[in-house]
């Protein structure tokens, strides 16, 4: 059975998918075919995709420069909100690699327009992340955190103490 087969019957919630993932070994072969599956216009195959990927960069599961390139490849082709806060939340555990800044500012700059309160809580710590790994960023991060300013959310108020409070250490640690 394929892993678009397998995940189709899967339910999603998160026992499901650790038994996937207990079932295949995390190789490159099975990091590839999670990657594709980012692009179909599928939501619900992609929230599938995403956590896995999500859980396997929490594992430290190292991802090879190519599929880093096709995951940041893929942001602009996630639909539904949930796969797309799943990959705002994989930035704090991979590498950003040079050449794909430009499309992870694209990609948060969009999630911040969405409904959903934890996607741009996550969008503005993606742009952390962005800062953190390429210093180039760190004034338009600021910027972005600036805006956020004007959001009334409680997740969100939360979640940028934290970004404000790191944000600051990482001015510190500036060159």
């Amino acid at each position: 059975m394929s892993l678009k087969e397998e995940l189709e019957r899967t339910n999603g919630d998160s026992g499901s998918l650790e038994l996937l993932l207990a079932r295949r070994q995390s190789t490159r072969s099975f990091v590839n075919q999670l990657v594709l599956l980012i692009a179909p216009d599928e939501p619900k195959l992609q929230i599938k995709a995403t956590a896995l990927l999500k859980r396997l960069a929490e594992n430290k599961i190292r991802f090879t420069r190519s599929q880093l390139a096709a995951i940041f490849d893929s942001l602009a082709e996630a639909t539904h909100w949930e796969a797309k806060l799943h990959l705002c939340q994989m930035l704090q555990h991979i590498k950003i690699p040079n050449g794909s800044e430009t499309k992870v500012v694209w990609f948060l700059e969009r999630c911040l327009s969405e409904e959903n309160k934890f996607l741009r809580a996550w969008a503005y710590n993606g742009f952390y992340e962005l800062a953190k790994q390429h210093h180039e960023y760190y004034d338009y991060a600021v910027e972005q955190l600036a805006r956020a300013q004007k959001e009334n959310s409680a997740a969100v108020k939360a979640r940028l103490r934290n970004i404000t409070s790191a944000m600051n250490e990482l001015a510190v640690a500036r060159p």
